[in-house]
């Protein structure tokens, strides 16, 4: 029982110190309010910091800091910087216990959000400017784009497949079995791009549809989870998101929203042909949509 009311002396006192620096604030010299206006800001960087480092930072004489804090009535700079520790510490313990309080209380589903959205941020940050635009470039030239994916990998086929056709653009997504592929390698030139999409187990299929399109001529992209997936390796240019171990199973949702943002910026670069499809559209559903004499 000492133990804890000696403990919670401790930290009251330690919390105090900012409410010091409140009250001595008006009494302060110029100088001494600068000093106390950092350390009322950023007293977690000044817990690791000697009288002399604050002096420096702050271009004042280091006999001015150890004044300011004997003038908040601490023997020297030492105790002063013990109490701001402490102050850190303090702070550091309540966070941990409340960042882990609050995995606790977190639902699965925000959670699970929380990992998607971290696998995003891993593999914005791997993707160079200059894949990024080649990929675009890929895909801008292509007179025709044939997408494909195998079990979990075919609905994110079907995605990008209709997401380039709503930009007019001709793709299509044939089924990744041996016969459908046949058909669709027999029609690939030069002026054709071929995607394969490996969200889960890796595809044998589909990596040598990509091998064999590239020997035709057609530019080749993979859209992978690891960079040495046979899609990745049969393919001209690769982007691979890797999957976040905290998850029980292989997301789809950081190639869904590559595909999103590949589609989004194809989109940016055919703004005023999308315009005039979109009046055309409008035009014509107007027509089939009214009465009109036979």
């Amino acid at each position: 029982m000492a133990g804890e009311l000696d403990a919670h002396l401790r930290a009251e006192k330690d919390r105090m110190i900012l409410e010091r620096i409140r009250q001595f604030y008006p009494n302060l010299t110029r100088s001494q309010r600068r000093l106390a206006d950092f350390v009322v800001a950023s007293y977690w960087e000044v817990a690791f910091m000697t009288a002399s480092n604050v002096a420096e930072l702050l271009s004042v004489n280091e006999a001015t800091v150890i004044r300011f804090a004997q003038r908040l009535g601490y023997p020297g700079y030492p105790e002063f910087l013990q109490d701001i520790q402490d102050v850190v510490r303090e702070e550091l313990a309540a966070l941990g216990d409340s960042s882990q309080e609050a995995e606790l209380r977190e639902s699965l589903l925000r959670r699970h959000m929380r990992y998607e959205i971290d696998s995003l941020r891993r593999v914005a940050s791997h993707i160079l400017p200059e894949l990024a635009e080649e990929v675009q470039n890929a895909l801008q030239g292509a007179r025709r784009i044939f997408v494909l994916g195998q079990g979990v990998s075919a609905p994110l086929a079907q995605l990008l497949s209709t997401s380039l056709h709503v930009l007019g653009i001709s793709a299509t997504s044939p089924l990744a079995e041996t016969l459908s592929l046949a058909t669709m390698l027999d029609q690939v030139g030069e002026d054709c791009a071929v995607v394969g999409i490996s969200a889960g187990p890796d595809s044998l299929e589909v990596a040598n549809a990509l091998l064999y399109a590239h020997q035709k001529g057609a530019r080749t992209l993979a859209l992978t989870q690891s960079p040495v997936s046979a899609c990745a390796q049969a393919a001209e240019l690769a982007i691979s998101c890797p999957p976040d171990e905290r998850l029980p199973l292989s997301s789809v949702a950081v190639i869904a929203t590559l595909i999103d943002a590949l589609v989004q910026s194809l989109a940016s670069l055919r703004q005023d042909e999308l315009h005039d499809r979109a009046e055309r559209a409008a035009a014509i559903r107007e027509f089939v949509s009214s009465r009109h004499n036979r």
